[in-house]
């Protein structure tokens, strides 16, 4: 055997592995993704609402807290204050921003109105008239698109809730399109103001528009104003209070109380799988929006939780046709109405609003009569002749088998014949014969129960050459469901934005 060789004093050099530059590079990828990110996260903040909905709400909540106060002002003056200006505002963001500016529900006939809405809706702090009802008008002509509806459920709870107003969509540049389609700047006339201070209906548009832009111009003068300015000049000499509760109660909690309130329709109403909320579909289930029927919701949403029937009937001044419903806005625009501030008055006839009840009615019930067994429809049985009939009655191989006529259509009773009440013996006295007359009454008058579970039976139509019954029930059984169902796709086709 060959010694091995003597591997002693050998020097084995190792090869030296040059680093690749893949490593690196790849590192490098990914810290600049990551950077490239935070770049558009914080580009896509939308500062202005983050301060007015969460940087000024905490610093009031830290004050509270710091100072050990209540969330309520322990003046009786200050109190009442808050509730009256929280009311005020409120009316001025649904019944202007919302109701007057998105849908056009009515019109005011004068501009101190206007005014109004513009001033005291800006105290709630969430973007101009024009802004708003912009997107407020995209939510309505796409509910529920994932990029295209602003605060689309189907982004989460918290999206729908709070999201869209801390961040901006990556739709951003969609959105700016539509309210520019919605609103636009180059459609606005010289200004024409009657003396009386009364505009005509044909240059509503027109000094509606000028409206907007004026407010969104000075929306920042106009939050100032009724957010910080007015609350503590009213708290300091009208409830003799100190200018700081001032600032935080009828100002700045004041505020949030507000921003939630209409923040909660937006994602409370249109969550289906909350059940605490009562939901429910009267008008249209094929979108999220929800009636909550939850009283203490509609406290919180101010009287806007009938979503389901605000997206159907958006252009109704009201928020549900049902005249004990919660609604404060209705009342408001009610009260103008009859003081003659406004005009044209949308109103949707209950003519209207029973019918789309009765659709949706109709649609429940036919998808829970699409899960039930009813029989083989009789459009789609075969028919079978009379000698081919007898010839079925006398096989050999069906001499257990039971089959009777009732208007024409041969029914295999076998299964039944153990539970009938009437005995197996009367049943098998009408094998292969027609036992119309004695099912519908002449022995024993069946219930409808009972024409239900003979149509889970049915094997054949008879060719006697008397056909017109047989298809007069067709009509009456197949032709009505499939009529409303048509009906039905048709109606749900729709898009409900008013101003779409």
């Amino acid at each position: 055997m060959s010694s091995s060789p003597n591997l002693q004093g050998v020097k084995v050099q190792r090869r030296k592995i040059k680093p690749s530059g893949n490593g690196d590079s790849s590192r490098n990828a990914r810290i600049n993704d990551m950077r490239k990110r935070k770049r558009n996260f914080f580009l896509r903040i939308s500062y202005p609402t983050v301060i007015t909905s969460v940087v000024l709400p905490f610093l009031a909540f830290a004050y509270l807290i710091h100072q050990k106060l209540s969330l309520i002002p322990e003046k009786a003056a200050t109190l009442y204050f808050c509730v009256i200006y929280h009311i005020f505002t409120i009316l001025a963001f649904t019944a202007g921003y919302h109701k007057c500016y998105s849908h056009s529900s009515f019109r005011p006939k004068y501009s101190f109105l206007q005014v109004y809405f513009a001033i005291f809706g800006a105290s709630i702090g969430i973007g101009p008239i024009r802004w708003w009802a912009g997107l407020h008008r995209a939510h309505h002509q796409f509910t529920d698109h994932p990029d295209k509806d602003p605060y689309s459920i189907k982004r989460g709870f918290l999206w729908a809730h709070w999201g869209w107003l801390l961040k901006r969509s990556k739709s951003d540049a969609f959105f700016r399109e539509f309210v520019e389609n919605e609103f636009s700047l180059n459609e606005i006339e010289s200004d024409d103001y009657g003396h009386s201070g009364q505009r005509s209906r044909e240059h509503y548009e027109n000094f509606t528009r000028q409206y907007i832009i004026w407010q969104e111009e000075r929306y920042w003068l106009f939050f100032l104003f009724s957010t910080i300015l007015l609350p503590v000049v009213v708290t300091v000499y009208f409830c003799e209070d100190t200018w700081i509760n001032g600032l935080i109660y009828p100002g700045i909690l004041r505020m949030f109380a507000c921003q939630q309130s209409l923040m909660s329709v937006e994602s409370f109403g249109h969550s289906r799988r909350l059940p605490v909320t009562f939901p429910s579909q009267p008008f249209n289930d094929k979108s999220s929006s929800v009636n909550c029927m939850n009283p203490f919701f509609a406290m919180i949403t101010f009287g806007q939780n009938s979503q389901n029937y605000h997206h159907e009937f958006p252009h109704d001044y009201r928020d549900s046709s049902a005249l004990w419903a919660y609604d404060p806005t209705k009342w408001f625009i009610a009260l103008l109405n009859i003081l003659g501030l406004v005009e044209d008055v949308s109103k949707t006839p209950t003519n209207l609003v029973i019918q789309l009840q009765i659709q949706q009615q109709q649609a429940v019930l036919n998808r829970r009569r699409s899960q039930l067994n009813w029989g083989t429809p009789i459009s789609k049985l075969p028919m079978i002749t009379t000698k081919e009939f007898k010839k079925l009655c006398g096989s050999a191989d069906n001499k257990h088998r039971i089959y009777i006529v009732i208007q024409n259509i041969i029914h295999d009773i076998t299964p039944f014949m153990d539970q009938h009440p009437g005995g197996v013996a009367l049943l098998k006295a009408s094998h292969g014969k027609d036992a119309t007359k004695a099912f519908y009454g002449g022995v024993y008058g069946h219930s409808t129960a009972a024409v239900n579970l003979l149509a889970t039976m049915r094997i054949g139509v008879l060719a006697s050459g008397n056909d017109e019954e047989v298809w007069r029930r067709v009509a009456r059984e197949e032709g009505e469901v499939n009529d409303n169902d048509s009906r039905r796709e048709q109606s749900g086709s729709h898009s409900t934005a008013e101003a779409a």
